[in-house]
């Protein structure tokens, strides 16, 4: 039989560590929107042609915030001999718990030059987030 002094203390553990989920969420969502802020903020710096250098030396410092899972790692590759790399800046966010390729923009780099910015030179994104549809019930009452 559970006395009040183990049901109060049951209460205040679980307390404590909804609070601590909670406050996990939160920090998450700041960084998100963070990251998402200071990336808007430079991204217009960006140019094709600009060096992989001189363009990570901007855009990286953006992501930094970010955890491993809130983040995409980079691809790369060889295509006819020459190396590409695509590095990709969380540029956008839905609140469906997923990390899409439709919340990143791709950098592309052949040969440590900026050819390509967007999905549109690699095919779209692979991955799209969930919008939650919004139901609209709309209730009729028929007196006869």
């Amino acid at each position: 039989m559970a006395t009040k002094g183990n049901t109060m203390k049951t209460r205040i553990i679980l307390s404590l560590f909804l609070l601590v989920i909670l406050a996990g969420c939160t920090t998450t969502n700041i960084n998100i929107g963070e990251t998402i802020s200071a990336y808007d903020a430079v991204s217009h710096k960006i140019q094709l042609g600009d060096s992989k250098d001189e363009a990570l030396s901007i855009l990286l410092p953006t992501q930094r915030k970010l955890s491993k899972y809130y983040s995409k790692r980079p691809d790369q590759y060889l295509k006819n001999g020459k190396k590409v790399e695509i590095y990709y800046m969380r540029s956008g966010w839905q609140s469906d718990g997923l990390t899409t390729d439709d919340e990143f923009t791709p950098y592309v780099f052949v040969e440590d030059k900026l050819i390509a910015i967007g999905w549109a030179s690699i095919g779209g994104p692979k991955t799209q987030g969930q919008v939650a549809p919004t139901i609209n019930v709309k209730q009729e009452t028929v007196v006869r």
